[in-house]
C-alpha cells in the first residue's frame, strides 16, 4: 500500500510539472522553414495544391477527402483534421487554416512559392496556437512545432526525386 501511495504521488507530481511547464510555455508560436527544389514552380505549386493526392506522397496521411470547393479533410495518425483554403494565387501563394474550432489547437499554413536561381522555393509558415496547456507541453518540449513542416519539405523532395 505504501509503494502505491508513493507511486501515485510521483505522478501527480510529474503531472503538476507537466501541466506548469505547459501553462508557462507560449500558447502561440509562428516558425517558418524553406527549401528549393529543381523543378519549375508552376510544378511544385501542382503538387503542393492537388490534396486528393497527399496520400500517395505525404508521409503519414492516410486520407485526403474534398469537403466543398475549399475545404478539404486531412486523416492521419492523428485523427481527422479539417482545413480550409482562406487564400490562393496560383504558382504564388496558398494559405490553408484549421477549419474545427472545437479542436485544442488552431491555426495556418502559408505556402510560399518563389524562383530563386533557376529553381523553385517553398516556404511553409505554420502559425499556430495551443490552447491546452497539457498539448503545449509536449507540443513544445516533446514533438517540436517544426517536425510536420520539416516532415513535409522533405517528402516533397522524395517525391520529386521520384519523377526523375
Amino acid at each position: 500500500m505504501k509503494f502505491a501511495m508513493i507511486a501515485v504521488s510521483v505522478l501527480v507530481v510529474i503531472g503538476l510539472i507537466v501541466f506548469t511547464m505547459g501553462m508557462l510555455a507560449p500558447k502561440d508560436h509562428k516558425l517558418s522553414l524553406s527549401q528549393d527544389y529543381p523543378v519549375p514552380v508552376t510544378s511544385l505549386y501542382q503538387l503542393v495544391r492537388d490534396y486528393e493526392a497527399y496520400p500517395g506522397w505525404r508521409t503519414g496521411i492516410k486520407s485526403m477527402q474534398k469537403d466543398g470547393e475549399l475545404r478539404y479533410m486531412e486523416e492521419s495518425a492523428h485523427g481527422k483534421i479539417p482545413y480550409r483554403i482562406i487564400e490562393d494565387k496560383s504558382n504564388q501563394l496558398i494559405v490553408s487554416k484549421i477549419d474545427d474550432p472545437s479542436l485544442p489547437f488552431s491555426g495556418t499554413w502559408t505556402f510560399e512559392f518563389s524562383n530563386k536561381n533557376g529553381h523553385s522555393q517553398l516556404r511553409i509558415t505554420e502559425a499556430g496556437s495551443v490552447s491546452n496547456p497539457m498539448m503545449r507541453f509536449f507540443a513544445t518540449y516533446v514533438f517540436s512545432h517544426e517536425k510536420t513542416m520539416r516532415t513535409y519539405l522533405d517528402d516533397v523532395e522524395r517525391k520529386f526525386k521520384q519523377k526523375t
